[in-house]
């Protein structure tokens, strides 16, 4: 490893190569930030440009464009309660009451704050001990993957706060839109009511943008035109305090960010898990071990700083098996394989004796990276929140014209805008009814990698469902999964009412 540095370093330091890297880490907060746009689509189109440059320089490029997209997502999800990925779906629940608070500069630290801090510790994890978490990751097969996809599933009695009910009802009916389409085993058609379009499914972005930024489009209408009722809009602040995260704040937060970087680490470090997983686990977890789960959806610092560190926390768990074994992470990391390729880079357990010098130039250009996207966000931060000024009557016509152009543009299909306007009217009557939206999203994105595992789990043992019970690491998920449900239905519940008790004796 340390006879690699110097010469990477030598590698690395060019100016062309940390303007590439400040290039990617700006094109990807903005794709991020932008409903309808989305980093895997950014990086297939940069994808040829690669090939005719330094292979550190190529890399660099597009894990500027990961990381920066990574977080870009968290912007709009704060702001204007849209997430840019579904990954910052779980920003949502914290980041938009913080900016109804007029504490959007404050959400938006955090989420800077976690995102760095989450990418330079998984980085450094993945620097040090990748090899020692691919052989472990290799040990995970259909079977401990609906375990870990199960347990993910679990937390969705934990995020839902008291509509435990509600939450499991509509996570439920997340799995079940999933379920639309063709069969991801055999390709028959189902549930899809003889409509051509649904053939390939229920569509991310138009469900997405619908369940968000057109329900609240919706919300903010209905209050306009209901008389009696205040306009409300979200302010911005002017105390110092609202627009900083306290050193008191973050020092608090500390247990969350190391939790929530081995949370994405881990889950990165599964292919094929992906991102919004590990921000669901990070904010189940965090929100299970917190000392005030009450504030959680209703402008938690904490669930910010859960989630967002989470869920960039991935960024280096994917590179974990896509150098050490060859194998992508998630579709990004998928992309960027063809990179590894073009340039004569082979990835797996040899690529770093082959080509050392050149891989620890990309682990430098990971560190500066981060660095570079610290300050980056920072500087925008004033832009960002600049956008709550603007006046309801042009921001949300302008958002809603945004959401139809990336609905659109995402397959050139006006079928998906009608399914954006379906799923924004099912938000805004599941927000008048108190029925929870992340759930929804949670399950329908975990749902078809439940149905997949289990389904493989069933054919490798003869239909047994045994497997899931004995073998090790599946066993643990589901004994974790047990005890999340028990601990947070069951033990706190009673905890709460013992302390309620004893704080009455102690006021009579």
């Amino acid at each position: 490893m340390f006879e690699h540095l110097l010469p990477a370093a030598q590698i690395f330091f060019t100016v062309q190569n940390i303007i590439t890297v400040g290039i990617g880490l700006f094109v990807g907060i903005f794709i991020g930030a932008v409903p309808g746009l989305n980093v895997p689509m950014t990086i297939a189109l940069l994808l040829p440009v690669t090939f005719y440059m330094h292979p550190v320089t190529a890399l660099s490029l597009l894990l500027g464009v990961y990381k920066g997209g990574t977080y870009g997502g968290s912007i709009s999800a704060i702001l204007i309660n849209t997430p840019g990925a579904p990954a910052a779906v779980v920003t949502c629940l914290d980041g938009y009451p913080l900016a109804q608070q007029g504490k959007a500069g404050k959400a938006l630290r955090a989420s800077i704050y976690g995102s760095v801090i989450g990418e330079f510790l998984s980085d450094i994890i993945l620097i040090t001990i990748a090899a020692q978490i691919a052989l472990i990751a290799l040990k995970f097969g259909p079977t401990e993957k609906f375990s870990l996809v199960f347990f993910a599933l679990s937390t969705i009695a934990i995020i839902t706060g008291e509509n435990k009910i509600k939450g499991i009802a509509v996570g439920v009916l997340g799995v079940f839109l999933k379920t639309i389409g063709a069969d991801p085993i055999s390709g028959a058609s189902r549930f899809t009511l003889g409509i051509l379009d649904l053939f390939g499914g229920v569509p991310l972005l138009p469900l997405i943008i619908g369940l968000f930024a057109i329900s609240e489009f919706l919300i903010q209408v209905e209050r306009k035109i209901v008389a009696g009722v205040k306009d409300v809009i979200v302010p911005i602040s002017k105390n110092r305090e609202d627009n900083h995260v306290s050193w008191q704040e973050f020092k608090g937060n500390i247990k969350t960010i190391i939790r929530s970087t081995l949370i994405g680490l881990g889950i990165g470090a599964l292919p094929g898990s992906g991102s919004a997983i590990a921000a669901f686990v990070s904010y189940g977890a965090a929100k299970n071990a917190s000392k005030k789960p009450e504030e959680f959806g209703k402008g938690s610092l904490e669930g910010v700083f859960a989630a967002e560190t989470g869920n960039n926390a991935v960024c280096g768990g994917a590179l974990i098996p896509l150098l050490t074994l060859g194998i992508p992470g998630d579709a990004i990391t998928a992309i960027m394989l063809g990179t590894f390729l073009v340039h004569g880079l082979i990835p797996g357990p040899d690529l770093f004796v082959k080509s050392g010098d050149l891989i620890y130039a990309v682990f430098i250009g990971l560190i500066v990276a981060n660095i570079l996207h610290f300050f980056i966000a920072s500087l925008g931060l004033r832009l960002f929140t600049r956008l709550l000024s603007i006046s309801r009557a042009f921001l949300f016509p302008a958002i809603l014209v945004i959401c139809i152009a990336g609905t659109f543009s995402g397959n050139s299909n006006v079928f998906d805008v009608y399914m954006m306007i379906f799923f924004g009217v099912l938000g805004y009557l599941m927000k008048k009814f108190d029925f929870p939206v992340a759930p929804l999203i949670m399950g329908y994105v975990l749902g078809p990698l439940l149905e997949i595992s289990l389904v493989q789990t069933l054919i490798l043992s003869n239909g047994s469902i045994l497997p899931i019970f004995t073998r090790p690491i599946s066993l643990f998920f589901v004994l974790l999964t047990v005890f999340f449900i028990v601990w947070s239905t069951v033990i706190k519940k009673k905890a709460g009412r013992n302390k309620s008790a004893l704080k009455e004796d102690k006021e009579t």
